[in-house]
């Protein structure tokens, strides 16, 4: 007798499930989406004892920081990267 009460109660736990499920794929508008992160790790390098230097970018700039076990401070921003090749034109003509 127990096992057929036992059947009877797992069947409508997967009748609530289905339901739930079916409601979740009818209302995505429900569904938590996550923001785009804002803040974002380009680039980090251990200098040894608890000692990071770091490129971190915000809102598409840029910034170089350093870190401590006790500390964060920021060491500059950081502008876009120079173009190779009008560098090397403007060396070529000034070496004429």
């Amino acid at each position: 007798m127990e096992s057929a009460t036992n059947t009877k109660g797992s069947a409508s736990w997967w009748r609530v499930i289905a339901e739930w499920f079916r409601l979740w794929r009818t209302f995505p508008v429900l569904r938590v989406r996550k923001m785009p992160r804002q803040l974002r790790l380009c680039e980090s390098l251990s200098l040894g004892e608890k000692r990071v230097v770091a490129v971190v970018q915000y809102e598409g700039q840029k910034f170089l920081v350093g870190g401590s076990a006790h500390s964060v401070r920021l060491l500059g921003r950081l502008g876009p990267a120079p173009d190779f090749s009008e560098l090397l034109t403007e060396w070529c003509e000034r070496q004429r």
